[in-house]
């Protein structure tokens, strides 16, 4: 059981100016358009890689039926670790070490990994990335995703190809659940989370 105890105050994965300047506008009048399209952006890919990426700090509770080496955090890359509660009682800080990559928790006694015991364990942490550390690779995907919807927000957005002549026809893009162009996917491909 995952809850947030600091949430974040924006979920864009991108800045208004970043988008403004990738589009080649000025002035104000597109900001609330741009907002809208930068929000929606973020909640494609972030439903899409199954993971909040904005920096939240987050209580989690592990109710373990069996030892475990590693106990997997829901979020990461975890920035810090507020607490660890294992049975009731708080853990120092030389009695656990995390991966801050992948969320990987680990037990240490004398400073030798062992194992997680049964029972109740709650972990306390902040996680995700500030919106001027997101990766280039999420920026760029979220940036494609704005572009995307700005230009083509006068046609049909499964529309792959159109020709005119005395003979119409015209063939569709078939995306995935979240309709995410190729490229795009391609791009988050490493940030899936798959647990």
């Amino acid at each position: 059981m995952l809850t947030v105890t600091d949430e974040a105050n924006s979920y864009a994965l991108i800045s208004l100016a970043s988008a403004k300047t990738a589009l080649g506008i000025a002035g104000t009048a597109e900001d609330a358009v741009l907002g809208d399209l930068i929000d929606r952006a973020s909640d494609v890919i972030a439903r899409h890689c199954n993971r909040v990426f904005a920096s939240e700090t987050v209580t989690e509770q592990f109710r373990l039926d069996r030892w475990r080496v590693d106990l997997l955090l829901s979020r990461y890359p975890v920035a810090s670790i507020v607490s660890v509660v294992e049975g009731g009682v708080t853990l120092s800080a030389t009695d656990y070490e995390v991966d801050p990559s992948n969320g990987l928790l680990s037990r240490l006694y004398d400073g030798n990994p062992c194992w997680w015991p049964l029972g109740k364990t709650v972990v306390t942490y902040s996680a995700g990335y500030a919106l001027g550390d997101m990766p280039h690779a999420l920026r760029q995907a979220c940036l494609q995703l704005v572009k995307a919807y700005y230009i083509g927000a006068d046609r049909d957005p499964l529309v792959r190809s159109e020709s005119v002549t005395p003979m119409s026809s015209a063939s569709y893009f078939v995306g995935d659940a979240e309709h995410l162009p190729p490229d795009v996917r391609g791009l988050l491909k490493q940030y899936r989370r798959i647990r």
